[in-house]
């Protein structure tokens, strides 16, 4: 189930100054200009949010579809990873959905001792029976592991936790020291959110609920431990069939004309695209 919260005080800086936008579907901080869904999600509504058809007709128009896409972004992301960490020997990826990455990093580390956890069973489902038993629909809180790892990776997983503190505060006590964490997620302080107000393709409660600027991404990171390394605005891969069903297709009015040109688009069609407001965030374990 979900609730809606009566606390209204910023959950990254704690300050009382905070209000309302977007028709109330937001609230948002004055002070690190955070923006938040003012819910509160169980465990159990997250795994039906999270079933088969988030991944297929939902939020992506076909997750599996566009593996090889996903996994040229994730190659040039570890190529940042492997500079930083050459030898790396374990990690832990929070949310990794159908394996791809997992895929990618272990062409570059195949003895990389690696868990992945993701609340969708289908996407876990999939990832064992092709990239083997290292993944996991377990609740990655309630994890009883005392295994510490050298990286954590978080694919566009942050906005969607309903706690993101509690995940990091967890994610410091396996974090071997000089350990890194990687996320990326929206910049809600980004020119095209400015722009776009409520129409930002980012803003879907109650998939995304948390809304990062760089100011409050930092301020949490420091809060548990990490202090932020490098922030990077990445140019980012996307099929065509991707970006024109989340422009005329998703959450819009169901037309003939769009789902028709849509099925026209060849699955091979890729383009480059950098709205920089997406950034990619690596962080130390100093403590």
């Amino acid at each position: 189930m979900f609730v809606f919260m009566e606390e209204n005080n910023c959950p990254i800086c704690h300050s009382k100054d905070t209000k309302a936008i977007f028709e109330d579907t937001l609230i948002k901080c004055s002070s690190c200009q955070h923006g938040w869904a003012n819910l509160k999600l169980d465990h159990e509504f997250l795994q039906n949010l999270y079933a088969s058809n988030y991944f297929k007709g939902e939020e992506y128009a076909d997750y599996l579809a566009d593996k090889e896409i996903l996994q040229l972004n994730f190659k040039k992301r570890l190529k940042k990873i492997v500079s930083q960490n050459p030898n790396l020997q374990s990690a832990i990826e929070i949310g990794c959905a159908y394996g791809f990455f997992y895929q990618n990093l272990q062409e570059v580390f195949p003895n990389i001792n690696y868990q992945g956890f993701d609340i969708s069973a289908d996407a876990i489902d999939y990832a064992t029976a092709n990239y083997g038993p290292n993944f996991s629909a377990n609740n990655f809180l309630e994890t009883a592991s005392q295994k510490k790892v050298d990286a954590i990776f978080m694919w566009d997983v942050i906005e969607h936790l309903s706690d993101p503190s509690a995940f990091l505060k967890k994610a410091n006590t396996q974090c071997n020291k000089g350990a890194m964490i990687y996320l990326t997620t929206g910049d809600f302080g980004s020119l095209m959110s400015r722009i776009q107000g409520k129409k930002w393709r980012m803003i879907h409660p109650p998939t995304h609920l948390h809304y990062f600027t760089k100011k409050s991404i930092y301020r949490l990171l420091r809060q548990h431990g990490f202090e932020p390394i490098f922030i990077k605005y990445p140019t980012i891969h996307r099929s065509m069939g991707l970006i024109y069903y989340a422009l005329f297709i998703l959450n819009k009015k169901s037309s003939k004309f769009h789902s028709w040109l849509y099925g026209k688009i060849p699955s091979k069609a890729i383009i480059p695209f950098n709205s920089f407001d997406i950034f990619f965030i690596g962080a130390k374990k100093i403590d």
